[in-house]
């Protein structure tokens, strides 16, 4: 009754105190001690009633001690997957180490980078990382612990590349490429897009298809030829029809017209232009004219023209009816030119919009680099010309300086927090 009318019943064990009906426990809580005889006696018990306290706290902490180890076994291989993606995610690393830093008031250090399978190199890096921002450093990391990142000069030059006006009609895999080829920028196809999303997030980019499937694959140019027809409205009033042929091989555009109405005479001109060109190219091998089931293309006219067609020797056939390939080589000309060059422009005339393509035409042919043949355009796959460089001496020679001039970074948050964190070590 005491212990019950003190609040230390705990002291009792579990089981004794649930043989004990609800409604005497409730009377001795409202019970006063002074009322009982022997009362004054009380005090010499207490050392007794504290030890038998600290008991059975103990016990209870030993309990609860107990079920976090078992959920903890349990739980450690999502810790350690966690730890694995924080090396990733900044965000996920600041977390980590806001619950390290509310540990460490009651644990070593030691013991909370065991808990979390952190080491000690690690956990300092993370610490570095986000409470020093590298005055030398875009993205705020240690030029000297990270110095494969792009300098400081890198981006700016990236970021000039990615908003001139010249190259907004061109893929980045594409921009990279020429930087590639000037030397200006040697940089990682994922670098590029990392910093493409930060330094021009406004960038336009081209309705893609959800669905890819494989088609024909040339081994060499003018082996397999594509022609196509498209419209394009020039302006609200008129719309006019192009026809392209393109080499397979390559991806270059050997030929193109534009007439007001579709016919067979746009095609056929076409086609003219494509024979001219493939006349210049030293391969005069057997091609394989590829073409659609449309009228256009299918008719005595273009079969004449084809068989007349001298030195060169052309055979046509029906894409998903000769052969199970779609023509869809040629259908990425046409989502190029009208979702890069044509997209969002107006033309008052035909003879403007005509010099326009052929401006398109000559960029993607000869001085876009295609993200196929890396920084080689079109032309020059086609024509087999060389490059005036070595594309995998001109990448090592620019990581070596690269990885030179951001060890001999000067950031001077950088150096007095390494230099702290030397001192402690030593």
């Amino acid at each position: 009754m005491h212990l019950y009318s003190t609040g230390n019943e705990l002291i009792l064990p579990e089981e004794f105190r649930r043989q004990i009906p609800h409604s005497t426990i409730s009377t001795w809580r409202k019970t006063n001690n002074r009322d009982y005889l022997g009362n004054e006696f009380r005090s010499f018990f207490e050392d007794v009633k504290v030890t038998a306290s600290i008991k059975a706290e103990n016990e209870k902490l030993k309990r609860i001690l107990r079920g976090i180890t078992k959920s903890w076994i349990m739980f450690s291989p999502q810790v350690d997957r966690m730890v694995k993606m924080a090396k990733k995610d900044k965000e996920l690393q600041k977390k980590i180490l806001e619950c390290i830093f509310l540990l460490k008031k009651d644990m070593s250090l030691k013991s909370i980078l065991k808990f979390f399978g952190i080491s000690k190199g690690l956990y300092d890096l993370w610490v570095l990382e986000h409470k020093v921002h590298c005055l030398d450093s875009f993205v705020a990391l240690c030029a000297k612990r990270h110095p494969h990142q792009l300098r400081l000069r890198e981006i700016r030059r990236m970021k000039k590349m990615l908003t001139d006006p010249a190259y907004l009609h061109w893929p980045i895999v594409s921009i990279a490429n020429m930087a590639l080829r000037k030397g200006n920028i040697v940089a990682n196809i994922d670098s590029w897009y990392k910093y493409a999303k930060i330094l021009n997030p406004w960038r336009e980019k081209p309705v893609k298809k959800t669905v890819k499937t494989k088609g024909i694959v040339s081994k060499c140019p003018n082996e397999y030829l594509h022609v196509d027809t498209t419209f394009y409205p020039i302006n609200s009033s008129k719309t006019l029809v192009i026809a392209f042929v393109m080499d397979n091989y390559s991806k270059m555009v050997l030929g193109y017209h534009v007439a007001e109405s579709i016919s067979f005479r746009v095609v056929k001109e076409a086609l003219a232009k494509a024979v001219d060109t493939i006349s210049q190219q030293e391969s005069q091998c057997e091609s394989y004219l590829v073409t659609d089931g449309g009228t256009e293309n299918n008719n005595k006219h273009i079969d004449e023209f084809i068989s007349e067609v001298s030195g060169h020797k052309i055979t046509k056939i029906r894409a998903l009816k000769d052969i199970r390939f779609s023509n869809s080589p040629v259908e990425a000309i046409h989502r190029i030119m009208k979702g890069r060059y044509l997209r969002n422009r107006e033309f008052v005339s035909v003879e403007g919009f005509t010099d326009f393509l052929q401006w398109a035409v000559m960029d993607y042919n000869n001085v876009r680099p295609h993200y196929r043949h890396k920084p080689f355009t079109p032309e020059e796959v086609y024509f087999g010309k060389s490059l005036d460089f070595n594309e995998h001496t001109r990448i090592r020679k620019a990581i070596k300086k690269r990885i030179n001039q951001n060890k001999c970074s000067t950031c001077t948050a950088c150096c007095t927090v390494t230099n702290r964190m030397c001192a402690v070590v030593s």
